[in-house]
């Protein structure tokens, strides 16, 4: 079930979700991804997506995912999943989704140096990753590196402005191409 709906920042919205049964969230590591099964066109096929947790493991009563509006590209049609998300779903809505999966994920049981490269809404999965190393109780020294067309398409700036400050052993580089 929907229990909130966030505009992050331009055509970007992040869903955060519960069980509609109550039941506790099963566990996840950061970067893992969930898959929808929706019904974008009504009496219509149902189509699957996946999208990745943007919330940390540490979050364990939500799962929140953050979805990019997809424009019409060259074919003329646009991102017919990310457009229902964000344009047909509301807070109380239920959605099918699939336990979380995926082999792109942080270990956090290692101390290793890390070093996460993102890109626009790719920030999504090392998002969760950062978040999980900003409160491992051991600091693994972390280089994040991310690249996003403008300020008006930053997600989370002034939460990784934040973090960097607020955590000596994470260093962030972020550039606009525009």
């Amino acid at each position: 079930r929907i229990i909130k709906k966030q505009i992050e920042a331009k055509d970007q919205v992040s869903f955060y979700l519960k069980p509609e049964d109550g039941k506790p969230l099963p566990g996840f590591l950061p970067g893992q991804f969930l898959t929808f099964q929706v019904w974008p066109h009504k009496g219509g096929k149902s189509v699957t997506r996946c999208y990745s947790l943007s919330s940390s493991p540490n979050e364990l009563d939500f799962y929140r995912v953050t979805i990019k509006r997809i424009a019409a590209g060259s074919s003329g049609q646009p991102g017919l999943v990310s457009n229902f998300f964000i344009d047909s779903l509301a807070e109380g809505d239920t959605v099918d989704i699939r336990a979380p999966t995926g082999h792109f994920y942080l270990d956090p049981s290692q101390s290793d140096p890390v070093v996460l490269i993102g890109g626009g809404i790719g920030i999504t999965p090392v998002y969760a990753m950062l978040k999980t190393l900003e409160t491992a109780s051991i600091p693994r020294e972390t280089w994040f590196f991310y690249g996003v067309r403008n300020a008006e398409e930053h997600l989370w700036k002034e939460a990784l402005a934040t973090m960097a400050a607020d955590r000596e052993h994470i260093r962030m580089h972020m550039a606009h191409s525009a």
